[in-house]
């Protein structure tokens, strides 16, 4: 049986739906809406109801970088995450979960640097990576680059630009924060995750913490443009907001040394991947 977290989140979603189509394993979700609570799936794993668990796929998470309460987010990130850890550890399961990239901070942006995580989401994903790396185990920590694509659309102010340019497209202009041509990411669709995360699932010698980003670095403003050019709408520069300056990255690029050497993937470029959601964004 694989078990899936964070089901009725954006990432969750898509990793069932790519399972389910991918492998005839029985899936277990788990989320508050999903075939049952978090909560209440570790209480019963710890008093082994559940058998022939060869794998727990964990995204179910906290993943709001503005959440200042850190007792929620030790609760829901470090705390839970760890108890199903040890789990694992102690009944010979596989564990993938989701790490991010905020934990570098501002980079470098290699597994080996030293987390320089700037908000108190990056601070708890950055605590269980390490906390993690210290057992030579089967388990695989997946930091995530700036991922975006379909089933963002209960993110709400942490969804993608790209689903953001999208809501604001029928008033005839987009809103862009002022000098994002300096405004560095590495863009990820989320079928990129799906395709990865079946390939690491597949491979049971693969353990570890890895980036999970196209190893290519994009601009905000190419894709206002991107925009531009397909619906002819107007770019309107804005203030960024003061409580965002402090924490905002600047700039991410995955380095992908260390996964190329477990992982061979052909990744969606930015046009590709915007052009994929957008045609599913229109087709709702």
């Amino acid at each position: 049986m694989i078990v899936l977290t964070g089901t009725d989140g954006f990432i969750g979603k898509n990793l069932f739906e790519y399972f389910s189509t991918n492998t005839s394993e029985r899936i277990l979700t788990v989320d508050f809406n999903s075939e049952i609570g978090p909560f209440d799936f570790l209480e019963r794993l710890q008093k082994d109801k559940f058998k022939n668990i060869q794998v727990i796929i964990h995204n179910g998470a906290c993943s709001d970088t503005m959440c200042c309460d850190p007792h929620f987010m030790m609760k829901h990130n470090f705390d839970y995450t760890s108890s199903l850890f040890k789990h694992c550890l102690n009944n010979d399961i596989r564990m993938i979960y989701a790490s991010s990239a905020s934990v570098y901070g501002d980079g470098p942006f290699c597994e080996a640097a030293f987390p320089k995580p700037k908000n108190l989401y990056a601070l708890s994903k950055s605590l269980f990576d390490n906390y993690s790396s210290y057992f030579n185990s089967n388990v695989v920590g997946l930091r995530y680059f700036n991922v975006y694509g379909k089933y963002e659309e209960d993110k709400k102010h942490m969804a993608s630009v790209v689903y953001k340019f999208f809501v604001q497209k029928n008033s005839g202009k987009i809103k862009l924060f002022e000098k994002s041509e300096n405004y560095l990411r590495d863009f990820l669709h989320v079928d990129d995750v799906c395709e990865i995360t079946y390939k690491i699932f597949k491979n049971k010698k693969i353990f570890g913490i890895f980036n999970i980003g196209t190893g290519e670095e994009r601009s905000f403003l190419d894709i206002a443009n991107l925009f531009k050019k397909k619906y002819n709408i107007e770019i309107e520069t804005i203030p960024m907001p003061a409580e965002l300056v402090s924490t905002y990255q600047k700039f991410t690029k995955s380095d992908n040394t260390k996964f190329k050497k477990f992982i061979t993937h052909n990744y969606l470029s930015l046009e590709q991947g915007v052009d994929r959601y957008l045609r599913y964004l229109e087709n709702k």
